[in-house]
């Protein structure tokens, strides 16, 4: 039988934050409590200054120590007590899981914990924007060195592996485990469609949605433009990140108000209402590290259309599980929007298929992974 492990996931931005990485770092540190472990999440406020939290506290039997971040520094952030508090309780684990890239947690940790404790570390996804060219080739030349001594690190896809292996980590020491969900919170419900489009303000007629934060990487000014000629209603759930007022004013200009709402962030019961009564989910980003809003969307029996960059391609197969335009062409966007719609045989195809397509993503299997890379880890 298996020891019991005492665990510590590091990570910059409090796992109660509405970020996919933050939530995929909770799922999986409970489900690791869950199966008798000991796990401890050590995290920062980064993003969330004037909010209230406590510094030590207890969720679900998981413990969770939070740190005041002093300085943003474009998301990079820094900590003193997080320095101060990771001094404190590292010895007290048997191995440590350090997640997030271009992180003061994350280089700080690499670095101290050196030849201290087995290491495993996973990015969430690198730099990838263009504009951030010239940074991630300055960061990387510093990054490299704090690897070397890394036990595993986990890739969500080709794509990352591909980064690490740029990095210089051995192809051995790389293992590809997916991003996952809870596929029941995800299910398909009985709903009073009409009801719930009143509730939003939006007429009874075809609803595209996109979920995650409102940033222009993230593509969904290009759905309104896309949508603008077509009478079809528009949802866009997820907190503003710099384009949220820009997106209502062209939206206001173009006289499709009626039709395009921005909720803002939204609880978990608003998500489950949006997911059941909308008629398809769209991701036409510049980039996605995994994109797990897709299978979110598949998973609550959405047909999705996606762009062509990043790793998208790898989760949707044009014309099988979903439709892949090619970005940033809105003409194309707008035109596999209205083949959805338009073929009934192609739309029930893509939404029965994107429904056993997410069986692979089921939370408990991919999180079993992790729990044997753990004891692989610590036998090394």
């Amino acid at each position: 039988m298996n020891k019991k492990l005492k665990i510590l996931n590091i990570c910059s931005a409090r796992i109660q934050y509405p970020g996919g990485a933050e939530k995929v770092i909770w799922e999986l540190s409970h489900f690791i409590s869950k199966q008798g472990h000991d796990v401890t999440i050590l995290q920062t406020d980064l993003y969330e200054k004037g909010h209230e939290w406590k510094a030590i506290e207890n969720k679900d039997g998981v413990n969770i120590i939070t740190c005041k971040n002093d300085r943003f520094v474009k998301g990079f952030g820094y900590s003193r007590d997080f320095k101060k508090k990771l001094k404190e309780i590292w010895e007290d684990f048997d191995i440590i899981h350090v997640f997030g890239h271009g992180r003061f947690t994350t280089d700080y940790s690499l670095r101290f914990l050196k030849n201290k404790k087995p290491v495993i570390y996973t990015s969430n996804g690198f730099f990838h924007d263009k504009k951030y060219g010239r940074v991630k080739k300055l960061y990387n030349r510093f990054f490299k060195s704090a690897l070397h001594n890394i036990v595993f690190c986990t890739a969500l896809t080709e794509l990352e592996r591909n980064e690490y292996l740029q990095l210089g980590v051995p192809d051995e020491k790389i293992r590809i485990i997916p991003a996952w969900i809870d596929s029941k919170k995800f299910k398909i419900r009985k709903i009073d469609r009409k009801k719930l489009l009143k509730k939003y303000g939006l007429e009874d007629k075809k609803t595209l949605l996109y979920v995650g934060r409102v940033h222009e990487t993230r593509g969904a000014h290009h759905v309104v433009e896309a949508i603008k000629d077509l009478d079809f209603n528009f949802i866009i759930a997820g907190r503003d990140a710099d384009l949220s007022e820009r997106i209502r004013n062209r939206v206001n200009d173009l006289g499709i108000s009626k039709r395009v709402k921005l909720l803002g962030e939204v609880s978990d019961k608003q998500l489950n209402e949006v997911y059941s009564f909308a008629d398809a989910f769209v991701l036409f980003s510049a980039w996605e590290g995994f994109g797990i809003v897709v299978i979110e969307a598949m998973a609550s029996g959405l047909p999705v259309i996606v762009s062509d960059r990043g790793s998208l391609p790898t989760l949707v197969k044009n014309g099988e599980n979903g439709l892949i335009a090619k970005f940033p062409d809105v003409d194309e966007l707008r035109d596999k929007i209205e083949l959805l719609f338009s073929d009934k045989r192609l739309e029930n195809k893509i939404r029965k298929n994107g429904l056993k397509f997410v069986k692979n993503f089921e939370y408990s299997n991919v999180a079993k992974r992790f729990e044997s890379l753990y004891y692989e880890a610590i036998g090394k």
